[in-house]
């Protein structure tokens, strides 16, 4: 993980081609020095990520042979392989970067029980931001709200419509809503002030926008509740230390009817046995043991009390009875077709035959 994670950042992973290179001319298309260039292909190989021509194929000429005559060795990246790794982009770099932020934070907390101060995920909030960016200006108004209940969702911006994006974050999924459907009004909420501070730096330019403080457990602008069209939640259900708080406040927030609030989410069981199979549950478990667990084990601003610690991988069986003990009339479990990691929670307030 951490050599994928070197791979990525430095920009090797996207040098490497279905042609197979040398180290030297990898390290020179990368932009990096070739002995680690060697030592990062070295791990890669012997992980089994990175591909080593063989010897038949190779075949150098003599003058292509260093003076020692040592084999020159080849790197290359089969084109299914090359896509499957540009899929995951950034997210090599997330396990490292945990490990920096809370490696021994988490151990401490692992003997105590308790959860991991937010402060220490400072420099992998920033990452995540990127990330947003990343992933929300190729997908989010392009696919995924127009996605959603058929279109309904879009034509109910267009027309005036409010969105709200619970834990927000820096607002690069606001930011992009408010660009798209300048008729709507759209807020974002973070409990993170430095999260709020950057997102209001963005968004002067866009008169639609609003980003607040406060606790997605307890929204303080009553003057919301019942008139909501969309609330959004991107992965941040499960990092919260009340989440069914959350959940409540969002299906407070919606419009009775026709208000829909659409919880995105990682998509697993709850059960570790039904997980076995999920060919990312290791990173997926990991990630979660060192960010998401103790974030929500931390102790809740609202209740006082230690959250549940959900963790990433709560899986949906979990998702729906907590819906449920929100007291959320209809669920629908969606899977779109852009996003391989997560399922998205189309949830309304009344049931359906109330509709």
């Amino acid at each position: 993980a951490t050599a994928l994670g070197v791979a990525s950042r430095t920009g090797l992973l996207a040098a490497l081609t279905e042609e197979p290179l040398t180290a030297a001319a990898v390290a020179v298309r990368a932009g990096v020095a070739e002995r680690y260039c060697k030592e990062i292909l070295a791990a890669l190989v012997c992980g089994d990520v990175v591909l080593l021509q063989s010897k038949d194929e190779a075949a150098p000429s003599a003058e292509c042979l260093p003076c020692d005559g040592a084999e020159v060795l080849r790197y290359y990246l089969p084109a299914e392989r090359k896509a499957a790794l540009d899929g995951m982009g950034m997210y090599f770099e997330e396990l490292p970067l945990l490990s920096q932020c809370a490696f021994d934070d988490v151990c401490e907390a692992a003997k105590t029980g308790s959860g991991v101060p937010s402060g220490n995920y400072k420099t992998f909030g920033a990452w995540m931001g990127k990330l947003a960016d990343q992933k929300y200006a190729s997908q989010l108004t392009q696919f995924f709200l127009p996605a959603l209940e058929g279109g309904a969702v879009v034509a109910a911006l267009e027309n005036g419509g409010t969105v709200l994006d619970l834990g927000c974050g820096e607002g690069a999924a606001c930011r992009l809503i408010a660009a798209a459907s300048p008729a709507a009004k759209v807020i974002g909420v973070d409990i993170d002030e430095a999260s709020i501070a950057k997102a209001s730096a963005y968004s002067d330019k866009l008169a639609n926008l609003e980003f607040v403080v406060g606790d997605a457990s307890n929204i303080s602008n009553r003057e919301l509740l019942g008139k909501v069209d969309l609330v959004l939640s991107f992965d941040a259900i499960h990092d919260l230390t009340d989440p069914i708080g959350a959940m409540q406040t969002a299906r407070a927030l919606l419009k009775p009817k026709e208000g829909v609030f659409a919880m995105v989410d990682i998509r697993a069981a709850s059960s570790l046995r039904d997980n076995l199979s999920h060919s990312m549950a290791p990173f997926l478990y990991t990630v979660s043991l060192m960010h998401c667990m103790p974030q929500g084990l931390n102790c809740s601003a609202c209740t006082g009390k230690q959250g549940p610690g959900l963790g990433m991988m709560w899986g949906r069986e979990a998702a729906m009875s907590l819906l449920k003990e929100a007291g959320f009339g209809t669920v629908e479990v969606v899977k779109l077709e852009f996003d391989a990691f997560n399922d998205v929670y189309l949830c309304r307030a009344a049931p359906k035959t109330d509709q």
